[in-house]
């Protein structure tokens, strides 16, 4: 069957953490924050392997609607129209404790000004906060819809 005829084509995508796989479904589209910037993927993207850094990844278009997850890093690959997103750690709008992140982020930005000249305590501070940031937008909008 030809592929105007099988009706529009969908990513089959698979979000995984290091210890559950937390999703896995189609959906018609991906946004995700990569080293080299927000990345979209469709349908027939080109194959990569990006680096993810810690934020939100949105999974538009999926039978259920739309689901956004926070990435603590990990690595987007695209093969064909299969996306696999794989992180140390995956949160739900469901799972974010909104006191922890906002401790984190609190302890991130105290890491970050007591770092001084070691890039690896700065760096980690820098992913810290990133991660916190983007479980409290995450549970922002999810408390928006309620």
């Amino acid at each position: 069957m030809s592929d105007q005829h099988a009706g529009p084509r969908r990513l089959n995508v698979s979000l995984v953490a290091a210890d559950r796989k937390v999703w896995q479904g189609t959906a018609e589209m991906i946004v995700a924050r990569t080293t080299e910037g927000d990345t979209g993927v469709l349908p027939g993207h080109q194959p990569i392997l990006s680096i993810l850094l810690p934020s939100v990844v949105a999974i538009r278009g999926t039978e259920e609607g739309n689901l956004e997850a926070v990435v603590s890093g990990g690595f987007l690959s695209v093969a064909r129209d299969d996306v696999s997103i794989l992180a140390e750690s995956v949160l739900l709008p469901t799972e974010i404790d909104v006191t922890a992140a906002r401790q984190l982020a609190s302890e991130a930005r105290t890491a970050e000004h007591a770092a001084g000249d070691d890039r690896t305590a700065r760096d980690q501070a820098d992913a810290d906060l990133r991660f916190a940031e983007a479980q409290l937008r995450v549970a922002g909008a999810a408390n928006a819809t309620h």
